[in-house]
């Protein structure tokens, strides 16, 4: 399958990517996630969150969990759960906390995980190759759904 990954489209987030991590470290990353690599694409929330840092290059593909969950139109908590699944399979990383409000909550920015460019690209790849066309990622994305509406 390595002879697949020059076919993939380079973005911006591969190119900026600094402080990458030796490559066969990443290698082996690859080889032991690609038997889940279906599990971790076959979710629509995960999808459309992976889709929505690949595509937020002005930011350097990073966003708020607020932003995710107002976008998708899900609560926090789910937003969350995803970002940790995604952050335990070395997809994406806390890139900032930042203090919020009078109580000193802490708020977390997440970013694609640039250590791994080429896993990060492989993902999404395979995700809009075989789960979701580019159209579909786009539709889902906007939902924009009012969750605190329920009665």
């Amino acid at each position: 399958m390595r002879a697949s990954r020059s076919a993939y489209r380079t973005t911006e987030f591969e190119e900026n990517s600094a402080g990458m991590q030796d490559q066969s470290a990443e290698d082996m990353l690859i080889a032991s996630l690609r038997p889940e690599l279906n599990y971790i694409c076959s979710n629509a929330t995960r999808a459309c969150i992976l889709h929505m840092m690949v595509k937020n290059k002005e930011l350097n593909h990073t966003i708020r969990v607020e932003e995710l969950s107002r976008r998708l139109g899900k609560r926090h908590s789910v937003i969350i759960y995803h970002l940790e699944r995604l952050h335990g399979w070395k997809i994406v990383k806390v890139v900032k906390s930042v203090k919020y409000g009078e109580d000193g909550a802490k708020r977390s920015i997440w970013g694609l995980n640039l250590d791994y460019p080429n896993f990060v690209r492989e993902v999404y790849a395979y995700m809009s190759k075989v789960f979701y066309t580019q159209k579909d990622l786009e539709r889902m994305c906007g939902v924009n759904k009012n969750v605190r509406t329920s009665k």
